[in-house]
């Protein structure tokens, strides 16, 4: 019975999925099983992961009922202790099970474990490291220390199989599943933290699973920590910086009415200076920081307004 069970959740990535098993086989720690469950794909993924003659990936197919039900059969189908989520359009470092075991044995009163990563934008990449004085860090509540420079994805995520049975999963049915569990587990359970870049995570992936989500569906996810948030200042800050997020979308996209409610909800003093001075800033000034920011992105200038 392997110790990890990495959980692929595939659809329509043929241009990526090739690149993405190669990652997770060419790991430095051997002890896993992979499980890919294809979510109905009607491009050649599917061909592609089957060219893969190794005994220890097993292949499902279902129709197409969305990632959150798509990780959840991987999850039962699986025989690992520990379970390691990775999007189909995202890579491991060659460390990163190796990481990810460390951190299980460091930390076994810890139920999930996360690794700092790499963004790629375009041809660039960017480090995300939250540089805490270990390398090797317990965090509780994780949403705590999350400064708005997301602290994980799913695909540099691991957790107890035990913990994500008990807790039931992914909810199915809403857009930002995974933000939804992470903050729900995060309320009970501590989070083990490495400040090794593992992973590098694709931002310019098309069809990636963040891009397709609507904004008025991300802001859903507010309604179910209403009442959470009033008792809990931490998540209540955390909260913010998605309002903060979704102001500037909304502005930058003409939906400055989305924009003025959520205003109305933020504490100000969870927002640094930076944010304070752009959420005065008229949509038309927005939309032109934004295409700056782009250009700045290409030339491989990484700027945000949730750095200090």
């Amino acid at each position: 019975m392997p110790k990890i069970s990495v959980v692929i959740p595939l659809y329509n990535k043929e241009s990526y999925i090739k690149n993405t098993i190669e990652s997770v086989l060419h790991q430095d720690f051997k002890d896993f099983e992979i499980i890919v469950v294809d979510d109905g794909s009607t491009d050649n993924s599917l061909r592609i992961v089957k060219q893969f003659a190794h005994t220890f990936i097993t292949t499902i197919s279902q129709q197409n009922q969305g990632v959150a039900k798509a990780r959840n059969t991987g999850v039962q189908a699986a025989s690992g202790e520990l379970i390691a989520f990775l999007d189909a359009d995202d890579l491991w470092l060659p460390h990163h099970l190796s990481e990810i075991a460390t951190l299980s044995q460091k930390f076994e009163n810890a139920s999930f474990f996360a690794t700092a990563y790499r963004l790629k934008i375009n041809r660039h990449r960017y480090p995300v490291v939250y540089d805490f004085d270990e390398p090797y860090t317990l965090l509780k509540p994780y949403y705590r220390y999350d400064n708005g420079h997301t602290l994980f994805y799913i695909s540099n995520f691991a957790i107890k199989k035990s913990v994500y049975i008990h807790e039931k999963g992914f909810k199915s049915g809403i857009d930002g599943e995974d933000t939804e569990f992470f903050i729900r587990i995060g309320q009970k359970y501590p989070l083990a933290y490495s400040n090794n870049i593992t992973m590098i995570h694709l931002k310019e992936a098309e069809n990636s699973l963040f891009s397709r989500y609507k904004l008025e569906k991300k802001i859903r996810l507010l309604n179910f920590f209403k009442d959470d948030e009033q008792k809990d200042q931490y998540l209540k800050a955390y909260l913010d910086k998605h309002r903060f997020a979704w102001i500037m979308e909304s502005r930058i996209n003409g939906k400055s009415q989305i924009g003025e409610k959520l205003k109305r909800e933020i504490l100000l003093k969870n927002l640094n200076y930076k944010q304070k001075i752009l959420i005065k800033l008229p949509s038309f000034l927005l939309r032109l920081l934004k295409i700056t920011q782009r250009k700045l992105q290409q030339t491989g200038l990484f700027l945000s307004a949730f750095s200090k």
